[in-house]
């Protein structure tokens, strides 16, 4: 029961830690994973990272950098907590019987059932966070949530279980695998090994489901209706709405071609590394100290 705390607690504390760290880029990625339509410039032919993130600046302000961090503070910070409990809980399960260290294909499918028990948890958080992020105007989280349900509720629920079980099984495979590389048994606490697997766990992570991603993040930023009466939405409508994930890849290919499911891939994978470098190093970090402070409570 302490282990599983601990793992709430390191955990909780790791993806805060590496929200803030990536909120810009993040914010970025889903501009660039929206519809050619949805952007505001549409006569530029050009939606580059860069030239997307100047224009955010410029039109909306630095403060467009950090929209929707609301919701993934509380929510996928405490997602990540799950996310650590599940992934120990499992990783013990395995080993319940016997004292050695477990296998990377263990780890592996210890991770992707980490990432099936969060995926009711990531699917609501996920949605809010991308409405924020594309909205063109200042609104809160609570608004944000208040036009989703009258809307169509939460939606992209197989789409985000489809991204999150092999991405997890993936992130924590690289993590585990590079930490046993390259930590020193006389030092584990050292902070460049543990920085280094975890921004190498995050960056393969995101590489090896990314075309999943833009199709979910698609799913969910699309606007099937506006609320009555209101006049700016937060996204220009989609003539069709997608009916189903098949229904997204084929339009989507169509429209814009196999390019399409990579845009956006660049800043994703460079947010990747320093997030999930902050991430298990705090994770780490934390979780000693609690071990610490509870071996110092007890020979008290």
């Amino acid at each position: 029961m302490a282990e599983s705390v601990n793992d709430f607690i390191a955990g909780w504390v790791g993806g805060a830690a590496g929200i803030l760290v990536g909120s810009p880029l993040d914010v970025l990625k889903a501009r660039l994973q929206a519809p050619r339509q949805h952007h505001q410039l549409q006569q530029q032919q050009s939606v580059g990272a860069w030239h997307t993130l100047t224009q955010m600046v410029r039109i909306e302000g630095v403060g467009s950098l950090f929209k929707g961090v609301l919701a993934p503070v509380m929510g996928l910070a405490g997602l990540n907590a799950i996310l650590f409990v599940s992934y120990g809980g499992l990783l013990r399960a395995f080993n319940s019987d016997t004292n050695q260290t477990p296998s990377l294909g263990q780890v592996y499918l210890a991770g992707c059932g980490a990432g099936m028990a969060c995926f009711l948890f990531s699917t609501p958080t996920d949605l809010i966070k991308i409405q924020a992020q594309m909205s063109r105007i200042n609104k809160t989280s609570m608004e944000v949530v208040k036009e989703i349900f009258h809307r169509s509720g939460f939606r992209g629920g197989w789409s985000t279980l489809m991204r999150d079980a092999p991405s997890y099984g993936v992130y924590f495979w690289a993590y585990e695998g590079m930490k046993r590389m390259l930590v020193d048994p006389s030092n584990p606490s050292a902070a460049w090994p543990l920085l280094l697997a975890g921004g190498m766990a995050g960056t393969l992570s995101w590489a090896s489901i990314y075309p999943l991603d833009v199709i979910k993040s698609r799913l969910q930023m699309q606007q099937p209706s506006p609320l009555p009466g209101a006049t700016t939405p937060l996204l220009t409508a989609l003539d069709r709405p997608y009916t189903s994930i098949r229904d997204c890849v084929v339009r989507s290919y169509r429209a814009e071609g196999v390019g399409v499911f990579f845009r956006g891939l660049v800043p994703t994978v460079l947010r990747g590394f320093p997030v999930n470098a902050v991430t298990f190093w705090m994770y780490e970090w934390v979780m000693a100290w609690l071990s610490t402070h509870r071996l110092a409570s007890l020979q008290a």
